[in-house]
């Protein structure tokens, strides 16, 4: 459920801890675990936090950002691929964080993570790069490459995979020849 800052307030205690402070706690403990399981379970709640938009301008401030493209950038444990590619794609639909992203050299590694067979890695992807596509980029996520990739996942037996491939086939590859069609 979407929170508003009145909520946030009336459930947080007195002397309790206010959400960005929380959210630098979990940065904290991402970055100083040296045990995976503590790591993906830390990734996931950053995740689901990203959810949220209440959280996106602490998503911002605290590092949760740098955190996700860390792990897509130099990870290759699926886990943690999972979790930051669906925190990206959580907080991504967001033009702010949308544009910090594209600015830390985001998008890149997120189109490498289509040649993974994770269905849930390649949903989030998807998703993501078609909240990321404008005119900027566009010509970045059309290359012959992603174009193939794509068309290879929308043969998927994923109902979910061929859904999100045909969308983005259609809004991000369409040229204006094709929109007259």
């Amino acid at each position: 459920m979407f929170s508003n800052r009145a909520q946030l307030l009336k459930r947080t205690p007195e002397n309790g801890t206010d959400r960005e402070t929380f959210l630098s706690l979990l940065v904290d403990e991402y970055l100083n675990s040296t045990l995976h399981d503590a790591k993906c379970q830390v990734l996931a709640n950053l995740a689901n936090f990203a959810y949220d938009p209440i959280n996106y301008e602490y998503i911002r401030n605290v590092g949760v950002l740098d955190i996700f493209l860390y792990v897509v950038k130099n990870e290759n444990n699926h886990q943690l691929l999972h979790f930051a590619v669906a925190g990206i794609c959580n907080s991504c639909c967001d033009p702010l964080n949308a544009d910090y992203i594209i600015t830390h050299a985001g998008l890149k590694p997120l189109v490498a993570l289509l040649k993974l067979e994770n269905i849930n890695i390649l949903a989030d992807t998807i998703t993501s790069l078609l909240y990321l596509n404008n005119n900027q980029i566009r010509t970045e996520l059309s290359t012959a490459e992603v174009v193939q990739r794509i068309s290879d996942i929308q043969k998927s037996n994923d109902k979910r995979l061929v859904n999100l491939a045909t969308i983005f086939l259609q809004d991000v590859c369409c040229t204006s020849d094709q929109e007259q069609l």
